[in-house]
């Protein structure tokens, strides 16, 4: 509650740490390669997400193809159900059974250095000048 008085309180969720972009809008929207994020650290804190170094980013993921196709799919239908356009990225936590947890959309996720969605573009054979083109492209009016 904004006066301080309640808390939000989740359960922990132990597991591989994978992200997943999706690029476009509507029935043209497509999913870029899923990344694996592994923190050099006990886990991802602000060096491991902002410093060079700090996290590596694993394309493929080291999941089976079920699961990369469930999170692909989970990450494709949320990005049309809540009409996103441009790019996005789902956040997904993969329990050792193979389940994976939703955590998040980010429907501006970062574009530095650093950043998973231009690692994606990258795997996908899609240069970082493309990407900024495309989305600069998709956000001008039709």
């Amino acid at each position: 509650l904004a006066d301080g008085s309640g808390a939000l309180i989740e359960e922990f969720i132990a597991g591989q740490e994978v992200t997943a972009s999706v690029l476009g809008e509507g029935e043209s929207a497509r999913n870029l390669p899923l990344i694996e994020i592994v923190a050099q650290g006990d886990f991802y804190d602000y060096d491991s997400k902002y410093k060079p170094g700090g996290s590596q980013h694993l394309t493929p993921p080291r999941l089976e193809d079920r699961v990369q196709r469930q999170i692909e799919e989970s990450a494709l239908r949320v990005h049309r159900l809540l009409g996103c356009r441009g790019v996005t990225r789902s956040d997904y936590v993969v329990t050792p059974e193979g389940k994976a947890h939703f955590l998040e959309i980010n429907t501006l996720p970062g574009m530095t250095e650093t950043s998973l969605v231009p690692d994606a573009a990258r795997a996908a054979g899609i240069e970082f000048d493309q990407l900024v083109e495309r989305l600069v492209m998709s956000a001008l009016p039709k």
